[in-house]
């Protein structure tokens, strides 16, 4: 049986490079549209990890929109 982890936190901390990631053990795996459009949606439906709760800095996106897009990309990047 082979192991693949998906890299979740990963790109909430880490850049491309990043010696702290194994890039040697990365693949990565195309998403067929249809597949890429229910993931955007289903992203799309964590409300309160990708919009501010309120005003001000304390209420901000857990999630900012540069590691949402990470999860939205016609590809994956998974490890070996």
């Amino acid at each position: 049986m082979q192991l693949w982890m998906y890299p979740v936190w990963m790109w909430h901390w880490a850049r491309p490079g990043d010696p702290r990631v194994p890039w040697g053990a990365a693949a990565l795996l195309r998403l067929p549209a249809d597949a890429a459009a229910l993931k955007t949606a289903a992203i799309g439906q964590f409300v309160s990890q990708i919009h501010p709760l309120g005003e001000g800095a304390q209420h901000a996106a857990i999630l900012p929109p540069e590691e949402v897009a990470h999860h939205t990309r016609r590809f994956e990047v998974v490890f070996r």
